[in-house]
């Protein structure tokens, strides 16, 4: 489903139709705060954010095979048998193989398939793991999990991104309910001191080294330190530009179109650059971060097993 605002509308002025449509636990007001309307200025992976006029629905559809999710583009695509934008497969035998991805995606472009971003799953200090998602475009995204109080933090594009709703190592029991939102820039992250530039630089991802988060970051040492009282003064403390979700995943508790089995669907902002039909990077990356969220709740409510460590170098544990 592909909703276009009226002209004029972005992100900052059409929160009151999104918090109609779903997140009715926001009132107006609050939308409209001076808050709000002050973060009009400020960039969102480098652009206006007076540009983000797009609000895209995308179905999550389980495969074939119970390992493979799969997205769809829209409900349209999903009912005209169009192929998927993304598929999500998860490796199961990943323990085996040392640094072995636990997912991969797979990106559909006119009717070929490709691979699209590797993901790896690390565990780092007390309480705190990470996925880290290496492109193949050669752009590397971190995303930190806080299983103190449960959260995921990463930079993108020199934007700092905070998912609520994912349970990571935190629980075995899964959570139909993701949102991402978008933090200012001077709220306390997990990602705090990460350089973007040096990460897409690494190929390999023996050669990722986060031994030295917590120097960089408060909130990092705070958790794996296991100061509670810090933690959460840290996160209450945070603010977002705006206090709806850049980007949601919603649970359809498996209801079937033509035989398929939807799980949900992730909808996202995005500019409007480009037709309709034109995906940017950013709405592939952020999907893929979403999607690889949401195949770890599933796999819980499937009885899977977490993730498994991917071996790290002697000085990421202290």
């Amino acid at each position: 489903m592909l909703r276009r605002t009226r002209s004029g509308e972005s992100i900052d002025t059409c929160l009151t139709n999104l918090i109609n449509e779903s997140e009715r636990e926001y009132d107006v007001e609050s939308v409209f705060s001076e808050e709000t309307l002050d973060a009009a200025s400020i960039p969102i992976f480098r652009n206006p954010i007076s540009t983000y006029t797009r609000l895209r629905e995308l179905p999550v559809v389980t495969g074939l095979l119970k390992s493979e999710l799969l997205l769809y583009p829209s409900v349209g695509a999903l009912k005209n048998g169009d192929p998927p934008l993304f598929s999500a497969q998860s490796n199961k035998l990943h323990f085996i193989k040392k640094n072995a991805p636990i997912l991969t995606t797979f990106f559909y472009e006119k009717g070929k398939k490709r691979e699209y971003c590797k993901i790896y799953f690390k565990i780092l200090q007390n309480n705190l793991t990470c996925y880290v998602l290496m492109f193949t475009s050669g752009e590397n995204v971190v995303l930190f999990n806080n299983a103190l109080k449960p959260h995921c933090d990463a930079i993108y594009k020199e934007t700092k991104l905070r998912v609520y709703g994912a349970s990571g190592a935190s629980s075995t029991f899964g959570n139909a309910a993701i949102k991402m939102f978008i933090l200012d820039s001077s709220s306390a992250s997990l990602a705090d001191g990460m350089d973007d530039e040096k990460n897409s630089l690494v190929k390999s991802i023996k050669d990722i080294n986060l031994s030295n988060q917590n120097k960089s970051s408060k909130l990092y040492d705070a958790v794996v330190s296991q100061r509670r009282n810090e933690v959460s003064k840290l996160l209450s403390s945070a603010a977002t530009i705006a206090p709806v979700p850049f980007v949601t995943f919603f649970d359809h508790g498996g209801e079937k179109i033509d035989g398929l089995r939807m799980q949900g669907s992730i909808r996202l902002f995005e500019t409007s650059v480009g037709s309709d039909k034109d995906f940017s990077d950013d709405s592939l990356v952020l999907s893929t971060i979403m999607l690889t969220l949401v195949e770890q709740e599933l796999s819980k409510m499937r009885g899977h097993k977490k993730p498994s460590i991917v071996s790290t170098t002697s000085n990421e544990s202290r």
